[in-house]
């Protein structure tokens, strides 16, 4: 299963750089539109106290809901078999425990795995590569700097934009 089967976003990744005024940042901005082929909608800067920073950060709240049932959906069910599966293997392997009541080791397996899956679900929703780009960020916005949001929708423009504002910036980061 890959990452795009679960998150649901249009824009997974996130790369951001910090400025100490307000003209770089706007500058790195701009060179992100016109080198590195970014949309005005992907690119925001974040000022010092910006009433926006969590809209800018994460703008796709619905989108993460979905990222959310999907995960869980998919994650749960795929845990579900994966302890099935185990559970048959335990059964026709011989071990007697499993072999005195199949249906036990199968349903504690379900239930194990489908468990093991929705935390892994968890995991995923909460997006922990964030983390440290809206870290990075909101750290500048309460010492008073700028900092440039770039939304990517894939590993290429990831890369783009992280070479763009490595040009303008030495405090890039980037998510997963």
């Amino acid at each position: 299963m890959e990452q795009t089967e679960i998150i649901r976003e249009r824009y997974p990744h996130l790369v951001d750089a910090v400025f100490d005024d307000s003209r770089r940042a706007r500058d790195a901005a701009s060179a992100l539109v016109t080198q590195g082929g970014l949309s005005d909608e992907q690119v925001d800067v974040v000022e010092p106290n910006d009433p926006r920073q969590a809209a800018k950060l994460e703008p796709e709240s619905s989108s993460i809901f979905r990222t959310v049932l999907r995960s869980h959906a998919l994650l749960g069910l795929a845990g579900v078999v994966l302890g099935l599966v185990l559970a048959a293997m335990l059964i026709s392997a011989g071990f007697a425990f499993a072999q005195t009541r199949p249906g036990w080791v199968y349903g504690i397996f379900a239930v194990v795995g489908g468990s093991i899956g929705m935390l892994l679900a968890g995991l995923v929703s909460a997006r922990p590569d964030h983390e440290p780009v809206i870290a990075q960020t909101v750290d500048a916005a309460n010492h008073g700097r700028w900092t440039v949001v770039v939304h990517a929708r894939d590993e290429d423009e990831k890369l783009r934009a992280n070479e763009v504002l490595k040009a303008h910036s030495e405090a890039v980061r980037e998510s997963l």
